[in-house]
């Protein structure tokens, strides 16, 4: 048995004559529709220069009337640290407690990779 969609109702129902077993709802053609156009909206579009402004310079959060908070005195000065070109990797300019956290790292990196190997050598030599 074949079936088709109803004119009438929209739904699946028993075909009333014989069709093709191919074919057994009848194809609609595609109503052609022209795409969308893409439009960019630079408005809600900013660069870093236009979200953190000079200090005397106040701009606005894009959408809204509302312009950005102030940044404290502390952050602009951990920005420029941050940003100063001294051949410093990024993860040591905080001082000498990132170097100790950085060298604690890589100390529990490394004996972690020693387990690892103990654990494989265990593994694969059987004991004697």
């Amino acid at each position: 048995m074949y079936h088709q969609l109803s004119k009438v109702t929209g739904r699946l129902v028993a075909a009333s004559h014989l069709q093709s077993p191919l074919f057994p709802v009848a194809p609609i053609a595609l109503q052609r529709v022209e795409p969308p156009t893409i439009q960019y909206n630079t408005s809600h579009l900013s660069t870093v220069a236009e979200a953190c402004p000079a200090p005397g310079k106040r701009s606005l959060v894009p959408g809204t009337n509302v312009p950005y908070p102030p940044v404290s005195e502390k952050i602009r000065q951990q920005q420029q640290q941050f940003q100063k070109e001294d051949d410093v990797p990024v993860f040591l300019k905080g001082g000498p407690l990132d170097g100790i956290l950085y060298r604690l790292t890589m100390a529990l990196c490394i004996a972690g990779l020693l387990g690892v190997g103990h654990t494989i050598y265990i593994h694969a030599v059987p004991k004697k």
